[in-house]
């Protein structure tokens, strides 16, 4: 420990003590002024944290809405006046004529992943790339962050992704219940740990397969036969199976991929420019208050405007 220009460094870390703080010089304005610049920040920042509000709102509304457009996609179709059948299904309702209703077992292979903490003491060993629940995420993965393990040389076989398998995370969170997206050889090879499963489609695209576990009929499903505990969900690999899937003819699975994919751009350039506009109001929070604490703002007889209205902050 040293001490320099009285801050305390523990090794490579500064540390600020209390002592220090209170030895720190402080200019405050006087007390009208002191008020003044008070009323206008809150007056201010209250102003900016609405529209913040607001923009955040209009994130989650475009999450809702896209997931209502999937689930309508892939339960009534595009065409609102294709005649329709009972499902079979109680919970499912009625599917448009011509779709075929099909037990995931039946469309694809299910593939467990690799538990941890084998030991491997003094045997034949190698060290590949693992997957896990963190990486996969609601309809996209997120490899920024690849854990490795050790493994024995036949378990690259048994336990390696193929291109086109769909992720699936066995739970976790109640938000992480049934997510996935398609694996396309993004790293190669990698294996997947025992909390997410691969399922290989057989008669299906694997865009298809992912976009239904994406529906909310899927998720409902996924939920009411999961295992749960406080803010914790799983579901068993029998259980995934057992999915009723929706198949319509190829050319409507292709049309509806087609469709899907255009709302899903329009709503990301949509979530982007929402978030960007969270994003800059942040900073200009940040900056009216630096600027009004340091004097760079005359706030002296300040007074709110009537009928003030918040200035939009755009890009």
């Amino acid at each position: 420990m040293r001490v320099v220009n009285d801050l305390t460094y523990f090794t490579t870390v500064k540390h600020l003590s209390s002592t220090d703080i209170l030895k720190t010089t402080y200019v405050f304005p006087p007390d009208e002024e002191l008020q003044s610049l008070v009323d206008f920040l809150d007056h201010e920042t209250a102003k900016i944290d609405t529209l913040i509000d607001k923009q955040l709102q209009l994130i989650k509304l475009l999450k809702e809405k896209r997931q209502a457009v999937i689930s309508h996609a892939v339960t009534k179709g595009l065409n609102p006046d294709a005649p329709m059948k009972d499902s079979g299904v109680e919970w499912l309702g009625e599917v448009p004529e011509g779709w075929v209703v099909r037990r995931l077992k039946h469309a694809a292979k299910l593939q467990s992943g690799i538990p941890k903490g084998k030991d491997l003491a003094g045997k034949n060993t190698i060290e590949v790339p693992m997957l896990r629940v963190a990486n996969v995420q609601d309809g996209y993965l997120s490899l920024d962050d690849i854990h490795n393990i050790i493994i024995e040389p036949h378990e690259l076989d048994r336990y390696e992704l193929q291109n086109g398998d769909v992720l699936m995370n066995e739970g976790g969170d109640n938000d992480k219940l049934g997510r996935g997206a398609v694996w396309r050889d993004e790293i190669s090879p990698c294996i997947h740990q025992n909390h997410v499963f691969a399922i290989r489609p057989e008669s299906i695209e694997p865009e298809w397969l992912d976009i239904l576990t994406r529906a909310s009929y899927a998720k409902f499903y996924f939920y009411s036969v999961a295992k749960q505990s406080t803010n914790l969900a799983s579901i068993s690999s029998t259980n995934i199976k057992e999915t009723p899937l929706l198949i319509p003819p190829k050319t409507e699975r292709a049309a509806i991929l087609s469709y899907l994919t255009t709302q899903f751009t329009r709503f990301d350039l949509l979530e982007t420019k929402a978030n960007l506009q969270v994003k800059l109001l942040q900073e200009r929070r940040t900056a009216l208050i630096s600027a009004a604490v340091t004097g760079k703002i005359d706030v002296r007889n300040w007074q709110p405007a009537q009928n003030d209205i918040p200035v939009e902050v755009s890009a």
